[in-house]
């Protein structure tokens, strides 16, 4: 998705709870390849904040790792530029909750 411009990577940053209890994170505005995620690339600098990886952080146990990602779906611009080039305008752009679009749908995955 992020190779064929679908979306793009905007901000990464990996929280880990090592075993002691202590709390490591490594923000990917520096280079992903030194950590091992050569084929990414990460265009937005520092979008996660401090009380982003806190509010994360406290829910990792010892042992624990997680990932915060922001990201743009930006497929949605083309769309968006298409509609204007053939006179029209988007009238509106919301975000609906994976939770809501599967209960809509049938597909709610929750309990399983």
């Amino acid at each position: 998705m992020i190779g064929k411009g679908d979306v793009t990577l905007l901000d990464l940053v990996l929280a880990t709870r090592e075993p002691n209890g202590d709390l490591r994170v490594v923000d990917f505005d520096e280079d992903p390849a030194d950590f091992g995620f050569g084929g990414l690339e990460v265009v937005g600098g520092r979008l996660a904040n401090d009380e982003d990886i806190a509010v994360v952080a406290d829910a990792l146990e010892p042992g624990m790792s997680c990932a915060l990602i922001v990201y743009e779906h930006t497929w949605v611009r083309r769309v968006s530029d298409a509609i204007s080039t053939a006179g029209g305008q988007l009238a509106l752009r919301a975000r609906i909750p994976a939770e809501t679009a599967e209960s809509a749908l049938g597909t709610d995955t929750e309990g399983d």
